[in-house]
């Protein structure tokens, strides 16, 4: 299970607010240059802690300005480079966008480009909503054409007030709100085109507040555009837990898939009660059909990814959960998955996973935070097993949101 300091730390994020750096533990934020590249790169995200002194004398870890490490595959090795954010306390993801990138972030909830040029970083705030709730985070984004305009939009979900938005770059950075639920969380986005009309739908994972002590009821949302507006459907609903990780994927060349991972459940002693549940959607004659992919005896796995990571011509899926290690899904070949422990000493609360072909061989590998054990890791198959190598140490307590490959 995650360390005590790991789950205090979560707790002070998720009771913070707006602001608040203050204490003995407050720094000055990082802006690292970038020499030389552009190279192939991992964007880690992260929500980083130090510790306070509280009034009574006692020290607690207290959120940070966000973090993100740039770590870089150069000539002479795996280089990382800091880029800090004191406008919000966490980075829940960055992605490449035109010559720089792209960051969302929590309390406060801001959505910036950055460049860097003439030796430092340039940053440009397109988005900085308030919601009225308790929370003002962006939770997670994704690109694609969603409206059928041939223009790539921003699907953004946010906290906590269920507000769910598509952001048109190309259009002044206009943001249209699709969607409001007082009193709720969107975990995740996903894109695809899973009817095969030819224009994707984006998917959602709203639910009630996050608890650490229980569950909560939520639901998988598919939103579609037409003519009118944006149509709202459910894919699946359950009233005593919910789906944060979802991917859309075509896993077998018949067309576009949703997974979701269906969080379990753990009672009285740390006793399973219920297992986390990977499931597969397609759609077939209007309306999604889902089955079972695998089991998992966890409480939650919150990054699934998919990629041929062992050769074999097929594509897999891979999981990061919570305590029970890192996951293989793999097609067995009659329509069916397989499941397999790639590493069971890779673990951690949020435990991100990316697939990428950073060295350009035609060859994914893993990339993983894994948090329990400080270390960012690759995974690469080298025809009978797959090979760790650490990248990176990642610092203790902190959490990784997110990992993206880019090029910088």
């Amino acid at each position: 299970m995650p360390s005590h300091r790991s789950l205090v730390a979560l707790l002070a994020f998720a009771l913070a607010g707006c602001g608040g750096h203050g204490g003995t533990g407050t720094r000055t934020a990082v802006e690292e240059p970038l020499v030389g590249g552009p190279f192939p790169a991992l964007l880690v995200a992260q929500a980083q802690f130090v510790e306070t002194t509280r009034p009574d004398g006692k020290t607690e870890p207290v959120p940070g300005p966000a973090r993100l490490m740039i770590v870089r595959h150069t000539p002479e090795g795996w280089k990382t480079v800091l880029l800090e954010d004191p406008d919000s306390n966490v980075f829940h993801k960055a992605l490449p966008w035109a010559d720089g990138l792209l960051t969302i972030g929590g309390s406060e909830a801001r959505l910036k480009t950055w460049r860097f040029a003439d030796g430092r970083w340039q940053q440009t705030t397109h988005w900085n909503p308030h919601f009225g709730g308790k929370f003002d985070r962006l939770r997670d984004v994704e690109a694609g054409d969603v409206d059928g305009d041939g223009k790539p939009e921003l699907v953004i979900a946010t906290h906590d007030q269920g507000v769910i938005a598509v952001v048109h770059p190309s259009d002044g950075w206009r943001v249209e709100e699709v969607d409001r639920q007082p009193d709720t969380f969107v975990h995740e986005i996903e894109i695809g085109d899973v009817d095969g009309d030819g224009v994707a739908e984006f998917f959602a994972t709203p639910s009630q507040p996050n608890k650490l002590e229980a569950q909560q009821a939520g639901e998988v949302r598919m939103y579609k555009h037409a003519a009118d507006g944006w149509h709202r459907s459910v894919v699946e609903r359950s009233p005593d837990t919910h789906a944060k990780e979802i991917l859309a994927a075509d896993v077998d060349g018949t067309g576009v898939s949703l997974f979701a991972v269906w969080e379990g459940a753990i009672g009285a002693g740390g006793a399973l009660l219920r297992p986390v549940t990977v499931k597969q959607y397609r759609w077939h004659d209007g309306a999604f059909a889902g089955r079972e992919v695998a089991t998992i005896p966890d409480r939650m796995m919150r990054h699934l990814a998919a990629g041929d990571v062992d050769g074999d011509g097929k594509i897999d899926l891979v999981g990061g959960s919570l305590a029970s290690g890192l996951w293989l899904f793999a097609q067995d070949g009659r329509g069916g998955w397989t499941k397999r422990l790639i590493d069971r000493d890779s673990s951690g609360f949020e435990h991100a996973v990316c697939i990428a072909d950073l060295a350009g061989d035609g060859h994914p590998a893993i990339y993983v935070g894994s948090e329990d054990q400080q270390e960012l890791r690759e995974y690469r198959w080298d025809g009978t097993q797959f090979v760790k190598t650490v990248l990176a140490p990642l610092p203790k307590g902190d959490i990784t949101f997110n990992i993206t490959a880019a090029r910088l």
